[in-house]
């Protein structure tokens, strides 16, 4: 019996184990800042601002369809603005937790396979500035910015594996980030299309 239940542990150990990876991923975001001050009118033209972005985490693969993904990551939300008077930017770095589902919706032989994503970011501000025509102001207090913000996330990814080792995948997501609460008239959110390229390694 004691020996049933050790190749029954072993079994098990070695399942989990063998249904894990951890990787690493980066590559850039295109942000574009939403934002609005109450019963006002601004006269921002908001554009778009490309900044970087990291991950790093783990996937446990539930069934041959379906995994769970937790990851660390940090992301840039980067914007700025002109008009005849003043130019304005913003960077801003946040830090944030992301728990994620993925469902396969294709593995080819040859070892490459599609993955939709959908999933949910926590994060927080951990560095910021404003440049108002070369002047710097740290943002990283200011109410708009701080916080934990919100960021609802869907994704594909295309993974090719290289060896039993390792992997390699690009991916795409789009997401924007909120707060519920926010004690201002100012009202800011982050619209975000995300590119990555990964690099995995099979547990």
């Amino acid at each position: 019996m004691k020996i049933k239940l050790l190749l029954l542990t072993c079994f098990l150990s070695f399942h989990w184990m063998t249904s894990q990876e951890f990787f690493f991923l980066s590559g850039k975001n295109l942000t574009s800042y939403d934002y609005s001050v109450s019963n006002t009118a601004t006269d921002f033209n908001l554009k778009s601002k490309v900044g970087s972005n990291y991950e790093l985490g783990y996937e446990h693969i539930l069934n041959a369809k379906i995994s769970y993904i937790g990851s660390l990551t940090l992301n840039q939300f980067n914007s700025f603005s002109t008009n005849e008077v003043r130019s304005y930017s913003w960077n801003s770095t946040y830090l944030g937790i992301q728990n994620a589902a993925s469902y396969t919706i294709l593995k080819t032989e040859n070892e490459i396979e599609v993955k939709l994503k959908a999933g949910v970011n926590l994060s927080t501000i951990i560095d910021g500035t404003e440049q108002i025509n070369g002047v710097l102001y740290n943002i990283k207090n200011e109410p708009e910015f701080s916080g934990v913000f919100f960021q609802p996330l869907i994704g594909l990814d295309i993974k090719y594996v290289i060896t039993d080792y390792v992997s390699l995948s690009i991916g795409y997501n789009f997401s924007k980030a909120f707060k519920f609460s926010n004690s201002t008239d100012e009202k800011l959110s982050f619209i975000n299309n995300q590119l990555q390229l990964g690099i995995h390694f099979p547990l």
